[in-house]
């Protein structure tokens, strides 16, 4: 049984579509536990649901209607609880398809979905809090101490046209995640 993981790695490779579908992982989080030796599982609901006001902007909703889907996954690594997501995506774009699904069914993940449905991203923004007390409900949900620190990952993916499609927020224990980027200096 495992009882301990090291640190997974937050850097923007973890999207390429081939890291994404490899081996017909179900996104990126499932390649990355694989590639470790372990098991990845997912808890999936999904709802139609009023996103907070933070992700009605970013997604250029309206505030306070019911206008997005919201897929919330719990993901564990053989057994361990790493990752809490909250995916949201207009209405206009998820109803009716494969990410109103509970489970994982979608291969390469919700990336791979969209650019299936003509909503391909080609960039993101992220904006990431490395160090925060969890919720209660977080806290219970990953099986840790409230004193332990969480950091939140904030992604926001954008079409070629400039559209956000999707604005998912995670939250890991801080200590199984480690960021890394790269990009040029002028």
């Amino acid at each position: 049984m495992v009882t301990w993981l090291p640190p997974m790695l937050h850097s923007p490779a973890r999207y390429d579509r081939a890291t994404r579908e490899n081996n017909g992982a179900r996104g990126a989080f499932d390649a990355e536990v694989r590639a470790r030796g372990l098991e990845p599982q997912h808890e999936i609901t999904t709802e139609r649901a009023e996103p907070p006001a933070a992700v009605a902007e970013a997604l250029g909703l309206p505030a306070g209607e019911v206008n997005c889907l919201v897929r919330r996954r719990r993901l564990l690594a053989s057994g361990i609880p790493v990752r809490l997501n909250a995916s949201w995506f207009p209405l206009d774009i998820a109803e009716g398809t494969v990410l109103e699904e509970d489970g994982p069914v979608i291969v390469g993940g919700v990336k791979s979905a969209l650019a299936e449905l003509g909503y391909a991203q080609t960039r993101a923004r992220e904006q990431i809090i490395p160090s925060r007390l969890p919720t209660e409900a977080e806290a219970h949900a990953l099986e840790i101490s409230p004193e332990r620190t969480v950091v939140e990952i904030t992604h926001v993916g954008m079409t070629a046209e400039g559209r956000a499609v999707e604005v998912t927020v995670s939250v890991a224990p801080a200590h199984y995640v480690t960021a890394q980027y790269e990009f040029p200096l002028a």
